[in-house]
């Protein structure tokens, strides 16, 4: 074989060389998959920890939000206003609007003029009296010794949250012309629950008597304000 015969022998086997050193075994491709299957299988059930915590936070966010659209509103209209849920729905009472104060249609109906929010079909109300520890949530947003038993706002409860003329939560009273709302008769505070139906977790929305609107969540021993 002369020179040049021998030079691109040369070059032919460099090259087949370099070839084999950048492809992949099929244990090194085994090793590989392997090693992603692992990290997905402590990755994927975080991710839907997360996913499912995000859907009951933004259910809170959204409900103390209609919460304060409530006090505002009643405030800027010098009369009381309730905030409902109805379905998967949470909505502040107002239309149609009523001369003798009485306004709104009771919670059974959603009018596109109210403030609304839809909550996510994977988060429920619970009734407070299935809700856990409340007595330590109880002691964290009410005045120190008050003894004041907060009303359950949730659905089905009969004393949905409602906001007085003075910005101040109060509960509804029957009177000649129509029905009045006043704290004068006593503080008044409410809470609701809500719970993720998948991952269990909870979270709360409480009003004080002073009308702080505040969310709390539950770590599965006490509430902790969020």
């Amino acid at each position: 074989m002369n020179r040049v015969g021998r030079l691109q022998s040369e070059r032919r086997r460099r090259h087949q060389s370099s070839q084999g050193c950048c492809g992949f075994s099929v244990v090194e491709l085994v090793t590989v998959v392997a090693i992603m299957m692992i990290l997905a299988a402590f990755a994927v059930p975080k991710f839907l920890t997360m996913y499912h915590t995000s859907k009951l936070r933004g259910a809170g966010s959204d409900f103390s939000g209609v919460v304060q659209s409530a006090r505002i509103n009643a405030v800027q209209d010098a009369r009381f206003y309730s905030v409902y849920i109805l379905g998967n729905e949470g909505f502040v009472d107002i239309w149609p609007k009523s001369n003798t104060g009485a306004s709104g249609s009771g919670g059974t109906v959603i009018d596109n003029r109210d403030p609304q929010i839809g909550i996510p079909s994977e988060v429920i109300s619970v009734a407070a009296g299935n809700a856990p520890n409340t007595p330590n949530l109880s002691a964290q947003f009410l005045p120190a010794g008050s003894g004041l038993a907060p009303k359950d706002g949730g659905p089905g409860a009969g004393t949905p949250i409602t906001f007085g003329p003075r910005g101040l939560p109060c509960t509804s009273q029957t009177a000649t012309g129509g029905t009045v709302c006043d704290s004068a008769g006593g503080a008044t505070a409410f809470w609701v629950f809500f719970q993720n139906r998948i991952s269990g977790e909870m979270e709360a929305v409480t009003v004080s008597p002073a009308g702080r609107i505040k969310k709390w969540y539950y770590d599965g021993t006490a509430w902790f304000g969020i």
